[in-house]
């Protein structure tokens, strides 16, 4: 069986490997970049972070 959002203790959405995907890094000044560990042209820097799930 494969876990979905409701089997997650943190409600978060998609597979481990999909998680592990991304990831943040502080970078100072309240800045943070949010990038894709497959591919390195894909970031987003910004001062601002919420939930995807608040995204929507």
């Amino acid at each position: 069986m494969t876990p979905d959002a409701t089997d997650d203790p943190e409600g978060r959405t998609g597979s481990d490997e999909e998680r592990r995907r991304y990831a943040e890094l502080d970078i100072g000044g309240e800045e943070f970049v949010i990038y894709d560990r497959d591919n390195q042209e894909a970031w987003i820097q910004s001062t601002v972070a919420v939930p995807v799930e608040e995204s929507l």
